[in-house]
């Protein structure tokens, strides 16, 4: 058994599923409280743990919550107030604003290349059609289809390797060496994609190279990097998601700003390498992650965060 939780359900036994967490009696705590020492008990007996398995793919939904108006919840209020802030509170910690930055990263990289593909491509040496420029955004496709069909399972499978080499305890840290291939194609798409445009190279090179790698990191390393920030900060999944794209869309915003001019002063090999290290700087973070990501996971421990799955 892998000992890491992958998702919400709480699996529980029958006799600790109806005592939920609260604080308004303290029957309530011992109640959690014993129900959570039955459940880590080693030595359960094969009843019990058919008890808790059985719970699993049984159900189905409730009518009522297909329902088009629903009473809210009565402590929606603090729910507003609460999630308007903790975006605020979230950002404030490192694992997560990293996490932002390999999202905003490689969408804003994406983004160059769209800034400058009608520039490049529909003058010379390559003289291509507006139709034609519009279809070389196909390389991008391609490459985010490649993404997805890999970047998901081939970071599980890596953290269930180190998981086993383990003794079957899983660390959140053992994700990340899953970015090492998309960090090296990252770098061939940027440097290659950005010469070729510099030096007018043949068009293949900028649609496989520049576009087609970069297609392959925009769903690559922020599906990493956000599951490795949720693994370690799992009730706020929302959160993380409402920093990484704060950050994303305030650095494309910015691009629209800078791109141009220095393209103009200095050719479109500078703004490129801009973006390198934009990109490839945050992804270089993860090395010291890997080795003092559970100190700063510490360092987090207490925080209220951590409890938010348990009022809902």
């Amino acid at each position: 058994m892998f000992l890491f939780p992958e998702t919400k359900y709480h699996r529980d036994g029958p006799s600790s599923s109806t005592t939920h967490v609260s604080e308004q009696s303290s029957a309530d705590e011992k109640n959690v409280k014993d129900g959570l020492e039955h459940y880590e008990q080693p030595s359960s007996t094969p009843a019990q743990e058919t008890g808790v398995t059985s719970l699993v793919g049984r159900g189905s939904p409730a009518k009522h919550q297909f329902k088009l108006i629903q009473s809210p919840d009565r402590r929606w209020k603090s729910f507003l107030v609460r999630d308007i802030f903790s975006p605020l509170y979230v950002f404030l910690f490192p694992i997560i604003f990293w996490a932002g930055l390999n999202v905003a990263g490689p969408a804003n990289l994406l983004l160059f290349w769209n800034l400058t593909e009608s520039a490049v491509l529909s003058n010379p040496p390559y003289n291509w059609s507006p139709g034609a420029v519009g279809y070389s955004n196909f390389a991008f496709v391609i490459g985010g289809m490649l993404g997805l069909v890999t970047a998901g399972p081939f970071s599980d499978w890596v953290a269930k390797q180190m998981t086993k080499r383990n003794n079957g305890v899983r660390e959140a840290e053992m994700r990340l060496p899953a970015l090492i291939p998309y960090f090296i194609t990252t770098i061939i798409g940027i440097v290659v994609g950005g010469l070729a445009y510099e030096r007018q190279w043949k068009w293949q090179l900028i649609l496989v190279f520049g576009y087609g790698l970069t297609g392959l990191s925009v769903t690559t390393v922020p599906t990493i990097a956000i599951a490795y920030a949720v693994d370690c900060y799992k009730p706020i999944a929302g959160e993380i998601m409402v920093v990484a794209t704060v950050l994303k869309n305030t650095g494309g915003f910015a691009m629209s700003y800078w791109v141009p001019p220095l393209a103009a002063r200095e050719g479109l090999f500078s703004p490129a390498m801009v973006e390198f290290a934009l990109t490839i700087g945050p992804m270089l973070l993860a090395v010291p992650l890997y080795f003092f990501g559970k100190r700063l996971r510490k360092l987090t421990r207490n925080s209220a965060v951590h409890r938010y799955e348990a009022e809902i």
